[in-house]
């Protein structure tokens, strides 16, 4: 019986139980022990008298009590009509019997105590389980409304097995886990505090320069080549803007874990393929030389559109900061254990001092020549990345070189 509280309760009640059989046992016992000794002395007596008065009859008085006699059933009749002419029935009242009645009083006043003790000892039993019960489910009902009060250093102790044992585990457990929703709830409110300051400080000078061209072309006497151009400028802030938004909201979203990422096995080969020719107009542009190395099929699990958002940002942070007719690897390298991309760039290189800070929301190391830069792409790249279950790592040499590694771990 798994239920510790039902099999402690029905111990007690056989134990009681068996205690008052004994007892009732033993008080038969004593009332049978007493009539028959009260038989013995009353029958004495009438025999005593009756072979003093004619003792020829002793052997045939012995025989009637031994019930040895042969004409016993002549001779009860006999009596029973002897004793009627004295009023004696067998459907008498047992008060006309004083021996007799004694007897039964007394026994039954046994089986009355008995009761009685029998029932206070129920009572007793039930009451003391019932106190411990409440007790425990009281000690809950306190512990569920210190939690509701923010209060989770709450500690419920329940040893043994049993219902209340499995109420007391469950009951720590939905602590737990309301303990950790409100540290995520807090956390997420922290996150999205920061994510709003950094929202309106990234914004901020993007809207101050749109103001700044809009009160100028409110100008009469501005020529019209210079309103264009304003124009012109106010879009590409706008544009700016729209591309911070979108990567914020891309990077809040990866933080929330709000998207669930579609990883198949796919050829990784392919999905650096397609971003190169994405960012194809972008290379000539800056005329730079891709020097691309990697097996025809490299087979990765990962969520290909999102991959490509990550390839994406690491090949264009690379061509921006490489100088014009620079050189750009990519190399694919698999292994038994990991797939390893590499994406190496020989431009303006970043400092020793802020390595650790260039996948920081919003960083942009100090010597940076993209002065449009928000500092997101990398932070958005890493989330990608590390959501695949991926690491990443930059190394690099100020003036010299920048190599960024993504390494895929196949176990």
């Amino acid at each position: 019986m798994k239920n510790t509280e039902l099999k402690s309760n029905m111990i007690i009640l056989a134990v009681l139980l068996v205690l008052y059989i004994t007892y009732q046992f033993i008080t038969h016992q004593q009332f049978y022990h007493q009539l028959k000794a009260d038989s013995i002395t009353t029958w004495g007596e009438i025999t005593a008298r009756l072979v003093e008065q004619n003792p020829n009859n002793e052997a045939e008085i012995m025989k009637v009590l031994t019930s040895h006699s042969a004409d016993a059933s002549m001779y009860q009749e006999k009596g029973r009509e002897i004793f009627r002419q004295y009023g004696i029935y067998e459907d008498l009242e047992s008060e006309l019997f004083p021996v007799l009645n004694n007897h039964i009083a007394g026994h039954n006043q046994s089986i009355l105590w008995g009761l009685l003790i029998l029932g206070f000892m129920l009572f007793g039993t039930s009451y003391w389980q019932y106190k411990m019960i409440f007790r425990n489910i009281r000690q809950l009902t306190s512990a569920a409304k210190r939690i509701i009060e923010g209060d989770y250093s709450v500690v419920i102790n329940e040893n043994k097995e049993g219902d209340l044992a499995k109420l007391a585990i469950s009951f720590r457990s939905m602590k737990d886990m309301i303990r950790k929703s409100m540290q995520d709830l807090l956390e997420e409110k922290k996150f999205l505090g920061q994510m709003l300051q950094d929202i309106s400080h990234q914004l901020k000078t993007p809207l101050s320069t749109i103001s700044i061209y809009n009160e100028m072309m409110l100008n009469e006497n501005l020529p019209r080549q210079q309103q264009v151009q304003l124009l012109e400028n106010n879009d590409v802030q706008i544009s700016r803007m729209n591309v911070l938004i979108q990567n914020l909201l891309k990077v809040a979203k990866i933080d929330a874990r709000a998207i669930s990422f579609d990883k198949e096995r796919a050829n990784l080969v392919e999905t650096i393929e397609e971003v190169v020719d994405r960012l194809a107009s972008m290379i000539r542009e800056h005329h730079i030389m891709i020097d691309w190395d990697a097996p025809k099929e490299v087979v990765v699990a990962h969520d290909k559109m999102w991959m490509q958002e990550a390839v994406l940002n690491l090949l264009k942070n690379a061509i921006e900061h490489s100088k014009p007719g620079g050189n750009i690897i990519i190399r694919v390298n698999d292994t038994p254990i990991y797939t390893e991309l590499v994406i190496q760039d020989f431009g303006e290189g970043i400092e020793a001092q802020e390595l650790l800070h260039i996948f920081d929301r919003f960083y942009k190391a100090s010597g940076s020549k993209k002065h449009d830069s928000a500092g997101i792409g990398l932070a958005l790249t890493k989330a990608i990345i590390e959501s695949h279950q991926a690491m990443i790592k930059v190394e690099s040499e100020k003036n010299a070189y920048t190599k960024f590694t993504v390494t895929f771990i196949k176990f």
